[in-house]
């Protein structure tokens, strides 16, 4: 067994911030740690728009602070967020995610990532190997 904290995670490797200032993601479990999947906590940063394509990873995204939005590219449908909203990305969609403030979300992912990925120039991770 292991613990680990958000505060022992700050200022490490495992905290990794998106290149273009979007958000910050607090890496507590990763492939390393052998559990088949990662768990993060990550805060998008209100007035910013990402967009993501998790074609090589499935991920499910639960709020639990904040609010913002997921706007599926296929269909141009939106999804509102607020804590307690859960959304699966359960066909690897394409999608844009807007804060409309610091949104806190904890985010599971599988298979595992390895720790300092950031989205590629299409929104995705590279494929784990």
């Amino acid at each position: 067994m292991f613990v680990r904290s958000i505060e022992e995670i700050k200022g490490t490797s495992r905290e990794v911030f998106a290149e273009n200032k979007n958000w910050v993601s607090r890496r507590l479990l990763l492939k390393n740690d052998g559990m088949g999947f990662s768990f993060h906590e990550t805060i998008i940063f209100a007035g910013t728009e990402t967009h993501i394509w998790y074609k090589n990873h499935l991920e499910a995204v639960y709020c639990v602070e904040g609010e913002g939005e997921v706007e599926t590219i296929a269909d141009g449908k939106i999804y509102h967020i607020l804590p307690g909203t859960l959304y699966a990305l359960n066909e690897h969609d394409e999608h844009y995610l807007r804060a409309k403030q610091d949104m806190r979300l904890l985010c599971v992912f599988n298979p595992p990532v390895t720790g300092r990925e950031v989205h590629q120039a299409d929104g995705s991770y590279p494929a784990c190997d």
